[in-house]
């Protein structure tokens, strides 16, 4: 049995690609929840809301909080789904997580290889796809079988002998800012994101979408099945009126 790629404790965590994994880490909202895995729940939008007329802690029924909730997102109220954060420890290529940096409301903290000796670990597809015909970007699946062994194949080389150069400059005395630089964009970078319910949302929105990278919708879907264990509501009402077609 393979041995899954996160290694840490206190998370639920999803394997993603070949070395990568989106992991849980923490959820917070108004509320204190001692006795639930975390600090947040589908009905805090719709108590955070109720700020607005000084009634957070009025005795509403969860099914009332619900139906609100479902209003506030049917209304594009933003802001009662921002008063829920969320925390993902994220292992992913860099090319992946130069694509996750766009979307500039995260707040983010990424392992430095300034500090420390960067893991021999890069990400080789399983499936290498053909320049798409009609467009600029993206692929499609056109490409023979001996071609994509061809790329896989050179890829791993490469990659494999610029992390031996990475190690010998590193031995040779180079700053460790400097022998970074031998390494290759599907090399894996290690971070912790921070993001509001809202944002997280439209993040999901733009790269769980068959118009983005095939590597960052594994991404995004492993996110949506972490969300949908512990804020099922608030997916079904992005699914309801926020996720994209197609």
């Amino acid at each position: 049995m393979n041995q899954p790629n996160y290694e840490g404790k206190g998370a639920i965590a999803l394997d993603v690609l070949d070395h990568g994994f989106v992991a849980l880490r923490n959820m917070s909202g108004p509320n204190r929840r001692p006795d639930a895995p975390f600090d947040a729940d589908d009905i805090d939008p719709a108590q955070s809301a109720r700020m607005s007329f000084d009634q957070m802690d009025s005795d509403r029924t969860r099914d009332a909080d619900l139906k609100l909730a479902d209003y506030l997102m049917r209304n594009w109220h933003t802001s009662p789904f921002e008063m829920v954060e969320i925390w993902l420890e994220m292992k992913m290529p860099i090319f992946v997580a130069r694509q996750f940096v766009r979307h500039r409301t995260a707040t983010i903290n990424e392992v430095s290889g300034r500090y420390v000796q960067l893991p021999a670990e890069w990400y080789i597809p399983e499936f290498v796809g053909g320049k798409a015909a009609n467009k600029k970007q993206g692929q499609e699946d056109n490409l023979d079988k001996p071609t994509q062994e061809w790329f896989r194949h050179m890829l791993d080389s490469q990659c494999g002998i610029s992390y031996n150069l990475y190690q010998e400059a590193l031995e040779r005395g180079v700053a460790a800012e400097h022998a970074r630089t031998l390494l290759h964009l599907n090399h894996y970078t290690h971070w912790l994101w921070k993001q509001d319910l809202h944002n997280m949302l439209n993040f999901l929105r733009l790269r769980d979408h068959s118009h983005a990278q095939i590597e960052s919708q594994r991404y995004a879907q492993a996110v949506d099945r972490l969300l949908r264990q512990y804020l099922p509501n608030s997916m079904a009402l992005y699914d309801k009126y926020r996720r994209l077609e197609g």
